[in-house]
């Protein structure tokens, strides 16, 4: 079985024609590979935020209750007060 130079030229060049094909499609998946590094670097940092935030939110929601108990605190201070005073000056009457 004798090939041609032309047949052997002709499979060299398809093979180079592949081989130049593959190198193309490695460097894309190089590139997705790095996208995809970056943003999970990105949604990490992105994680990390926001439980920063959760946090700061969750403060923010207990004050309202912590004055709500101050207040109450107080009231019941000031009714205690009353009847104690009101108490006493009873029994010094």
């Amino acid at each position: 079985m004798e090939t041609s130079e032309k047949e052997i030229f002709e499979r060299l060049t398809a093979v180079e024609q592949s081989l130049k094909s593959l190198h193309k499609r490695q460097d894309h998946s190089d590139e997705l590979i790095k996208s995809i590094y970056e943003m999970s670097v990105e949604i990490k940092n992105m994680r990390e935020d926001l439980n920063g935030i959760t946090e700061q939110v969750e403060e923010i929601e207990r004050k309202p209750a912590k004055r709500w108990e101050s207040i109450i605190a107080a009231i019941i201070g000031a009714v205690g007060g009353s009847i104690g005073t009101a108490i006493i000056t009873f029994f010094i009457k």
